[in-house]
């Protein structure tokens, strides 16, 4: 690689569309996931089911928003940082929604 190809900045391209699509499925599919779980569960849980699936709902709709906001912004942009917020709350989630569905099949 070139020291001139590794001091300019990116070019702008479809990367970061293509990533800001990917977090966006990827945050859909554990709110999906959450509102299956949590109708499945229900029956099972009860009340619980319903408040850990919310939680999780809302963990996964805040990823997709940060997911959104940050592959969108222009490179200079201050919330292009990578602070890992969005997959600690996907991976929040997606405990969330396994550790439910185990509790509720261990009940059975």
């Amino acid at each position: 690689m070139s020291t001139d190809a590794a001091s300019s900045p990116p070019t702008p391209g479809a990367q970061p569309e293509r990533t800001a699509l990917a977090w966006q499925r990827t945050a859909l599919a554990a709110a999906t996931g959450a509102a299956v779980v949590g109708r499945l569960a229900l029956a099972d849980l009860g009340p619980v089911a319903v408040v850990v699936m919310t939680a999780s709902l809302v963990m996964a709709l805040a990823a997709f928003v940060l997911g959104r906001r940050r592959y969108l912004a222009p490179h200079e942009e201050p919330s292009r940082r990578r602070d890992g917020r969005a997959p600690a709350l996907l991976a929040l989630a997606v405990l969330a929604i396994g550790v439910t569905e185990l509790v509720a099949l261990l009940s059975r």
